[in-house]
């Protein structure tokens, strides 16, 4: 059953496995001369469908975007970006198995 839940959990896991791609690269890059920092942003398309933004109104529209910084990337920046984005991913992962562990107790008619 994909509600519109999953569906958002789907894309944030999507997201964040792209942010974790582009901070493996901007680390990988420190110290590459004229090499610009990738960005990956999710958050902020998921308020625009909260706030129901045209275009943006159901989760199959919810999409992660990436672009280039002016800047270089920071060691410092990319660690915490990391910390940040694992914390993130393991959030949208618990929200999963919640849901799917409610659906089987809806189903089965008990828990596990």
């Amino acid at each position: 059953m994909d509600t519109v839940k999953v569906q958002v959990l789907r894309q944030a896991m999507g997201a964040y496995n792209k942010r974790t791609q582009a901070i493996n690269s901007n680390l990988a890059n420190l110290d590459t001369p004229g090499y610009r920092r990738m960005n990956v942003s999710f958050e902020e398309h998921l308020q625009e469908m909260r706030r129901g933004v045209p275009g943006v109104r159901d989760a199959d529209n919810l999409k992660s975007t990436v672009s280039l910084d002016a800047d270089a990337p920071v060691l410092e920046h990319e660690m915490l970006d990391m910390a940040e984005t694992g914390m993130r991913t393991q959030m949208a992962s618990r929200a999963l198995r919640e849901h799917f562990e409610l659906m089987r107790t809806g189903i089965s008619g008990r828990s596990q």
